[in-house]
């Protein structure tokens, strides 16, 4: 006798409620499972924003010591000057700047020297540094 064809009754057809509730289990198993990895990775990006934020700092005071010229008096006038706070949604950058020159250095003729510039930039009020930077600046008149 040949098989007959079967006839489908309506309540085989479909997904059964069973079916879509273990569906729903197996994937918000799956999202617990990523929930972790996905915290982590939200912490990294904001440290990288952070720390690619205070590098920009950094080079923009570098910058500015650079734009002040090759003099000693000027050099000394720009770093003496400290660096406003940079304010950001992850919190207030405080830049710094140190020249290794003495204090009682007067500049006088005939003058060159070099001396090295450290610029670094912290959270305010910590004392941890995000980045720094260090350069020699060839400093050739009074």
């Amino acid at each position: 006798m040949p098989d007959a064809p079967r006839v489908k009754r309506p309540d085989e057809s479909g997904f059964g409620v069973v079916e879509i509730v273990v569906a729903v289990f197996l994937i918000g198993l799956l999202a617990v499972a990523f929930l972790p990895i996905l915290v982590q990775s939200m912490r990294v990006s904001a440290t990288n924003s952070t720390l690619a934020e205070a590098t920009q700092i950094v080079a923009q005071q570098l910058e500015r010591v650079g734009a002040s010229g090759s003099s000693c008096s000027a050099v000394k006038a720009m770093t003496s000057i400290r660096p406003a706070v940079v304010v950001s949604e992850r919190g207030s950058l405080q830049p710094h700047v140190r020249l290794d020159l003495p204090i009682t250095d007067v500049c006088a003729e005939p003058y060159l020297r070099v001396v090295q510039l450290r610029v670094w930039v912290t959270l305010s009020g910590s004392t941890d540094e995000l980045t720094a930077a260090e350069t020699l600046i060839l400093l050739d008149a009074p």
